[in-house]
């Protein structure tokens, strides 16, 4: 009919419109700037995780060692090894890491650690280079010695030192000292060669650390982090290595015209300059750890875990990967977090056992 509206079927339906070139890239951009913002929160939420699960670990090992000591009336030795060649402050001795059977403080508590099957595959008898090489213990690495956010499962340490068995590594270590590995019979952590019983920590359990993480690098002659070998160097034990930078070393305090009590660099304000505080790299630090082998100094300087090589002493700095700082365990089984900033004097405080000095002197 003429006139008539035609129906909706016949209506010519409008075509929907497009995104521009110009809309599309805005929209990629906002969701870009999305994605920035929310990286961030992401990756600290992850961070914040491995932090706890290793704080966990932390609080494992620290209650291995307290139950050690509640069953053997001694805290686990860091070394069997001694020999008596030289000395400070009248005690004649030096730490010789390299003689005995050379099973870590965490070999002697992975019973207590809930690792007994473990612990019952390394023979006493041996060392720990010479470990039956169907079983090899010395290579396992249980969850417990692994902190998450250093990425240190499947590395081992093996060298030319090692009898050509691979040790595996992992991120605790015990604090032997805060001066030199062969002072600590003289100016002693909580866990040093031979032993010691409790009664000797007389400035506190709760004030004195125990136990501190370090870090691994995924190349087999680097020793950091080998966790059943009583060495030096960050592979089960580090010192703070603070002494003073006015006193020559192998030259007696009193011989160069210092008092002759424990160590005095706590008053010498070059001491900043001879310490390896937590996470340290710069110039205003000493701050390389100190390894038989450092095989590839340019690479460890880019992972901020500088070395040198030495022939029979070996020292090494806490790190880890956490923002600002690592933890550490004190010898009463408490878990802390211990700041990059801390002041050197207030460390070193700390790690001495015997020292008459307390974190609020």
């Amino acid at each position: 009919m003429h006139g008539q509206v035609p129906s909706t079927s016949a209506t010519r339906r409008r075509p929907l419109r497009a995104f521009t070139l110009v809309e599309l890239l805005v929209v990629i951009a906002i969701i870009g700037v999305l994605v920035a913002l929310l990286l961030p929160a992401v990756q600290a939420a992850r961070e914040a995780a491995r932090r706890m699960n290793c704080q966990s670990n932390m609080k494992n090992h620290a209650l291995a060692v307290v139950n050690y000591e509640n069953a053997r009336k001694k805290l686990p030795a860091s070394s069997q090894a001694i020999v008596a060649m030289a000395g400070r402050n009248g005690v004649t001795y030096v730490y010789s890491p390299y003689s005995g059977g050379q099973f870590s403080w965490i070999v002697q508590t992975l019973p207590y650690l809930e690792l007994q099957s473990l612990s019952s595959q390394f023979d006493q008898k041996l060392t720990v280079f010479t470990q039956n090489a169907q079983t090899a213990p010395e290579s396992a690495q249980p969850a417990v010695m692994l902190c998450p956010s250093d990425a240190a499962f499947g590395r081992f340490y093996k060298s030319e030192y090692t009898n050509g068995k691979p040790l595996a590594k992992g991120n605790y270590v015990c604090y032997a000292g805060p001066e030199h590995l062969n002072s600590s019979r003289v100016f002693s952590g909580a866990i040093v060669d031979g032993g010691q019983e409790l009664r000797r920590i007389s400035d506190g359990t709760s004030q004195t650390i125990m136990i501190t993480e370090v870090r691994t690098r995924d190349l087999e002659d680097d020793q950091r982090g080998a966790w059943a070998l009583a060495w030096g160097g960050g592979a089960s034990i580090i010192t703070l290595d603070l002494h003073s930078s006015t006193v020559p070393i192998g030259q007696s305090w009193s011989s160069a015209g210092q008092p002759d009590v424990p160590y005095i660099p706590l008053t010498d304000a070059g001491h900043l300059s001879q310490a390896n505080p937590p996470n340290n790299f710069g110039a205003t630090v000493f701050n390389h750890d100190q390894l038989r082998i450092c095989s590839d100094k340019a690479g460890a300087d880019l992972e901020r875990m500088p070395c040198d090589t030495v022939a029979n002493w070996e020292t090494a700095a806490p790190r880890s990967l956490h923002p600002g700082g690592v933890n550490s365990a004190h010898v009463d089984g408490s878990v802390h977090w211990l700041a990059d900033d801390v002041d050197i004097a207030l460390l070193a405080k700390m790690i001495c056992v015997n020292d008459g000095l307390t974190v609020n002197q």
